[in-house]
């Protein structure tokens, strides 16, 4: 099997032809260590290098792609690129992954903690959810157990934690459909609020209902932003 064109691009990679119609872009170093062999046919060992090559730079092109759209955690890209790579793919895309993920994490295009902190933003600023259940989504998505605690301490103690309690109280009970306590506390703790912050929150709320009763508050929840906790 011979190169049979080769192709500059100013992103720095080349893209090779080969005699068997195939093309197979790579990055231009990795093609120039191998003393660029247009005029001879391709060892085995040279042919396995351009292909490993190639699906890295495919790997690194999507993963790229993903990280434009938003923050990534490192096992999201894993799930991500393997269910797009694994079924075409004829080298060990495992190992590319990895390698790819360390790339992007070295060049701080990748970081697990703050995908943590802008997940974690993006949690408190659309919906009243509680620390237990934002943990949980965390972890589900591969961050650690103590980094999505060290994160979700950065945003607040009890008292912060308390005021989204009764921001939900007061959004669940917004239609004026009239709930029973025990309702409302099973809702806050399928949000991921503590049983000791529900409690709190049951009787703040409770003071909110009594003074908008009598005309002196205006039950509208403040909107939610972790800059004002």
């Amino acid at each position: 099997m011979n190169v049979e064109s080769v192709h500059y691009s100013n992103d720095g990679t080349v893209t090779l032809k080969l005699s068997d119609k195939r093309e197979l872009k790579l990055a231009t170093e990795v093609w120039s260590g191998l003393e660029q062999p247009r005029d001879n046919p391709l060892t085995d060992s040279q042919q396995e290098i351009l292909e490993r090559e190639a699906c890295y730079t495919m790997i690194q092109n999507k993963m790229l792609s993903f990280l434009a759209v938003r923050e990534h955690s490192a096992q999201e890209l894993r799930r991500k690129i393997k269910q797009r790579f694994f079924k075409i793919a004829t080298c060990d895309v495992s190992a590319l992954v990895e390698r790819c993920l360390q790339e992007m994490q070295e060049r701080d295009f990748q970081s697990d903690e703050r995908f943590a902190r802008r997940f974690t933003e993006s949690k408190l600023s659309n919906k009243p959810y509680g620390p237990f259940k934002i943990l949980q989504d965390l972890q589900r998505r591969g961050i650690f157990r103590e980094q999505a605690q060290a994160v979700l301490n950065e945003f607040g103690n009890q008292g912060f934690w308390l005021k989204k309690a009764v921001d939900c109280l007061v959004l669940l009970q917004k239609n004026k459909k009239i709930q029973t306590p025990e309702a409302l506390s099973q809702k806050l703790y399928q949000r991921g609020f503590s049983r000791e912050t529900i409690e709190h929150a049951l009787k703040e709320y409770q003071i909110i209902e009594a003074q908008s009763d009598a005309g002196e508050f205006d039950p509208v929840p403040e909107v939610l932003t972790t800059e004002n906790p």
